[in-house]
């Protein structure tokens, strides 16, 4: 809670008070509660239709972890706090954008989601071009990284914590580009990038090391609270006055350095163990590559293709006319022979 000049009036962070310590966020924990009322509906549509084929369990669980999490990040100690310590606020920020989409997306929805369609339209729309730029790992990693420095390195966070609002906004944008980072990289959901070679996986998992690292580095480096309005969210301080807002600050920098990095690394680990066991395009470069290629050309616009038809057309006919000039000097030099052979 918040009085009329911005303080949170949260007791001290202890042990005892972190588990004593809850809110509920009411929108956010109806939108966890409907998400997983849809995911277990379709598996028990998927039961009933097809009782031969299960969904495995564990998809589902990974799944429940995930929205547990979420729902612990939002309404536990670390949302609660989340306001009042730049700490509190690194460890929601790694569960958001880390922690729970890795877990969702273990939980495959997306094919559940298509396999409740005989049609194959899901899965056409899963694979189609749109759905593949927005998911291409190039540019999820880009996006990673812009929103990790435009949320730390900017003004966004003292902005943030003058307007509340901008903390649902916040926590919204770490969600999406978590999943969309983390689609292409942890998945084998039926999009374009299923079978994203195990190799680029692994080396797009440790650049993902780079801004964590960065971010964290200059946090637990800067001689001054980049975040002042920090010193405004609680009325309190540790009992021994060392957690200043400069030290909070360098703090929630170590966190982010550490434990973005652990994730990352155990992510790469699970990565390569798949990789390991991985076999076809997906274990190397070469098929991966060749699929990419023709996914490509597939992709080409009409005109294009109807140049290239042209073009190609255009090329028979100039080896025919070249086939048939060579003919004509071939029968002319046997008829010379002839001429030669007779006058002789």
């Amino acid at each position: 809670m918040r009085d009329s000049v911005g303080v949170h009036h949260v007791e001290p962070l202890t042990f005892s008070s972190a588990l004593l310590s809850w809110k509920f966020a009411f929108w956010w924990d109806l939108l966890i509660a409907l998400i997983g009322a849809v995911y277990a509906a379709g598996v028990l549509r998927l039961h009933r239709r097809t009782p031969h084929r299960k969904w495995p369990a564990h998809r589902s669980w990974l799944f429940a972890a995930g929205l547990v999490s979420w729902f612990v990040a939002m309404n536990s100690f670390v949302g609660v706090y989340s306001h009042a310590l730049f700490t509190m606020h690194m460890v929601q920020h790694l569960m958001l954008i880390m922690l729970v989409p890795a877990l969702l997306i273990y939980g495959k929805p997306l094919q559940l989601y298509s396999e409740l369609d005989e049609s194959g339209a899901r899965e056409r729309l899963l694979r189609g071009r749109a759905v593949g730029m927005l998911t291409h790992p190039a540019w999820t990693m880009v996006l990673y990284t812009v929103v990790l420095v435009a949320t730390h390195l900017t003004s966004f966070m003292q902005i943030m914590l003058l307007n509340p609002w901008l903390h649902h906004a916040e926590s919204a944008l770490y969600l999406v580009t978590g999943y969309l980072t983390f689609l292409p990289l942890l998945g084998t959901e039926p999009t374009r990038w299923q079978h994203f070679p195990y190799p680029l996986r692994v080396f797009s998992a440790m650049m993902g090391m780079g801004p964590d690292t960065g971010i964290g580095v200059i946090l637990m480096m800067a001689d001054d609270p980049l975040f002042p309005a920090y010193s405004e969210m609680r009325d309190w301080w540790m009992d021994d006055g060392t957690l200043t807002v400069l030290a909070d600050q360098r703090l929630g920098g170590g966190i982010m350095w550490f434990f973005g990095d652990a994730l990352m690394a155990v992510f790469a680990l699970v990565l390569v163990k798949q990789w390991m066991r991985a076999k076809g395009s997906e274990a190397g470069f070469g098929n991966w590559l060749e699929s990419a290629r023709r996914s490509a050309l597939a992709d080409t616009d009409e005109d294009d293709r109807s140049a290239a038809r042209s073009l190609q057309a255009s090329e028979d006919l100039d080896e025919d006319e070249q086939a048939r000039q060579a003919y004509n000097a071939m029968l002319a030099r046997l008829a010379q022979h002839d001429r030669n052979e007779r006058g002789g």
